[in-house]
């Protein structure tokens, strides 16, 4: 099965951003897809599972940090991971007998200058990784397949964030294998956008999504990325 993701940076649904976004995810061919920071009303015909609309910033119509789609009907599903965790930034489901978990990690200055402004630099990140080191425990403790993607907002190995943060991401992936470490984009930036699996999972990367189109149009302010992936028998 192919799977796929990619921060869309709130690409209006009817904008041609919009619709470049989607042909490159079409031409992708997959059947699993994790969006980050995407309005809900570009999603194309599928299986949703869609975080909460509370990301603890004002809440702006039809805007979620987190949406996995399936050409499948999900089973299994989790819209909560752990009560530790930052709000609307979690998904998590079951879907070609793999657990695919859908996270859109906080950025270095999430609540830090805007929103809250009560958070210091990292601080929600932190909290984060360690609720996901919990969740991602507990899902390795059933033995069953796991794809963890989306927006893990760290490059992958470290390039200049504090050493206690990328050590914070370390431990939240411990037992999964990040199948995007030191992949970059056509800048040469190093991806913030991953895809890790547990051993159950063999993973092959196909390619990376552009943040700009071939005529130049701006896509995103991130790379995505998509791949193969299957269950080892």
């Amino acid at each position: 099965m192919n799977c796929l993701t990619w921060n869309l940076e709130w690409a209006p649904a009817n904008s041609r951003r919009a619709s470049l976004i989607l042909e490159s995810v079409s031409a992708a061919d997959p059947d699993v897809v994790c969006f980050t920071e995407v309005h809900r009303t570009l999603m194309p015909p599928g299986h949703l599972l869609e975080s909460s609309a509370d990301y603890g910033y004002p809440i702006k119509e039809g805007r979620r940090k987190v949406i996995l789609w399936s050409r499948q009907p999900w089973t299994e599903i989790d819209l909560i991971g752990d009560e530790t965790l930052p709000s609307g930034r979690f998904v998590s489901g079951v879907s070609g007998g793999i657990r695919f978990v859908g996270v859109c990690i906080p950025w270095k200055d999430a609540h830090v200058r805007t929103g809250r402004r009560d958070r210091k630099p990292w601080e929600d990140h932190i909290v984060y990784c360690g609720g996901l080191a919990t969740i991602l425990e507990r899902d390795r403790a059933q033995s069953v397949p796991i794809c963890l993607l989306g927006d893990f907002n760290q490059r992958i190995p470290r390039i200049n964030q504090p050493p206690e943060v990328y050590a914070a991401l370390m431990n939240a992936v411990t037992g999964l294998t990040v199948a995007t470490s030191g992949l970059t984009d056509r800048d040469g930036r190093n991806l913030i956008d991953h895809i890790a699996v547990t051993p159950h999972v063999e993973v092959s990367i196909n390619g990376i999504l552009s943040k700009t189109a071939d005529d130049g149009t701006h896509l995103s302010d991130h790379a995505g990325v998509h791949a193969s992936i299957h269950q080892r028998t």
